[in-house]
């Protein structure tokens, strides 16, 4: 009997997308397969990258459902929503739920995600302090946006861009603060990031780089934000972007080896054989991506050696395609040279910018801004390694790196 016919006990931890696309995965290769897929929010799973949209009001909360309940119902997948997993007992190979059940298991795939990082200045736990990780947090930051009033985002990155953006659609006044020296500081060179500024500003949105939040100040709800160099923003709500940390808990009770994340290797295997693991809690040679497309990669690759089809996950450089506030941002690989020999090549024209670097005569990097249209070129060209030396003289244009992508 092969391995795929005698497993057929599956559990899937986490309702976000490498959870569920663990689940597809497993029952596209065992219809039969006893899938449980299960999460601690009270609603079906659903598309998290478009919470920003769904605050800006461009998708409709019906439409962030990735799936509806007919679906797990007709491929045999059991959803347990609202449910709090407390442990893994991996050496009986069965899982504690908050309420008392065991559930045994032959294979487990941990999809459980991550949580916002809150800094520790002072204020943090005033009510109208907002992290944006769940439907109910969007819901909870509508309430307040609605109103028109004061709205101060901490954190420049894509999540809190984006959540300014929503936010000020819906007539608030919207402060960005960064505190590092620009936007995007992991996407972006200190050009680039610029021009975007610029275009956000006209907006009518303020940013303020750099910025360092000192306290939050307010009567049990926010009323202010205090800055280190002593400016005071007024705040009717705080919104907080500054990163996640994966959720490690169960995976340190079931015994597994973590570092910041749950270490995987290619076939998204833990420490322990019968555990799978993926999507933002994951770990993989040094980096946790914590983006939607290697989550629902790592689920997929996931649910297939979970029923014994070998397959590889192998890695992905780090890249960025969307609009921030509409304007077409695409970041890939290495923006800043960072050994001797590299060249950069870099135009900044029409409001717009586009970087390319190199190192020994391949692309290893870029940066489009404004017209995004050859991004995916540019992706293959640094995923396939290829070679540009014959274009690379001491006169070479980015007009002269685009005719040869």
């Amino acid at each position: 009997m092969s391995q795929s016919e005698t497993i057929n006990r599956y559990i899937i931890i986490g309702g976000g997308i490498a959870g569920v696309s663990a689940a597809e995965a497993v029952h596209a290769l065992q219809p039969e397969a006893d899938i449980s897929l299960i999460s601690e929010e009270h609603y079906l799973p659903y598309f998290r990258m478009s919470l920003t949209r769904y605050l800006a009001g461009e998708v409709e909360r019906e439409k962030l459902t990735l799936h509806e309940q007919q679906w797990y119902l007709h491929n045999h997948i059991t959803i347990l929503l609202n449910t709090h997993v407390e442990a893994i007992d991996a050496e009986a190979k069965q899982i504690s739920l908050a309420d008392g059940q065991k559930l045994p298991y032959d294979k487990l795939i941990l999809a459980s995600g991550a949580h916002p990082i809150m800094p520790p200045f002072p204020g943090r736990e005033l009510k109208g302090v907002q992290t944006l990780r769940t439907l109910d947090d969007a819901d909870l930051i509508l309430d307040v946006a609605r109103k028109q009033g004061q709205v101060v985002c901490i954190g420049g990155g894509l999540l809190g861009l984006e959540v300014a953006g929503a936010v000020a659609r819906k007539g608030a006044q919207v402060t960005v603060l960064e505190g590092l020296d620009w936007l995007l500081p992991r996407q972006l060179d200190a050009q680039a990031s610029a021009i975007l500024k610029q275009k956000i500003e006209s907006l009518g949105i303020k940013v303020i780089v750099p910025a360092m939040t000192k306290a939050l100040h307010g009567e049990g709800r926010v009323e202010s934000v205090e800055l280190a160099d002593g400016q005071v923003l007024p705040a009717d709500l705080v919104l907080v972007s500054t990163g996640v940390a994966a959720n490690l808990e169960l995976a340190k009770s079931a015994g597994l080896a973590v570092n910041r994340g749950v270490l995987v290797n290619e076939h998204m295997l833990t420490s322990n054989p019968d555990i799978l693991a993926a999507g933002d809690l994951t770990e993989f040679h040094g980096r946790c991506y914590g983006l939607w497309v290697p989550a629902k990669n790592q689920g997929t690759i996931a649910g297939q050696n979970a029923v014994g089809k070998e397959a590889s996950f192998l890695g992905d450089p780090p890249s960025t395609r969307l609009k921030v506030l509409g304007v077409d941002v695409f970041s890939i690989g290495q923006f800043s040279p960072g050994e001797e020999g590299d060249r950069l090549v870099a135009e900044s024209k029409d409001g717009g910018y586009k970087s390319f670097l190199f190192r020994e005569g391949k692309m290893i990097g870029s940066i489009l801004l404004g017209d995004a249209s050859m991004a995916n070129k540019v992706k293959a060209a640094v995923e396939g390694k290829k070679d540009f030396s014959n274009v690379l003289d001491d006169s070479v244009a980015v007009e002269s790196i685009i005719r040869a992508l």
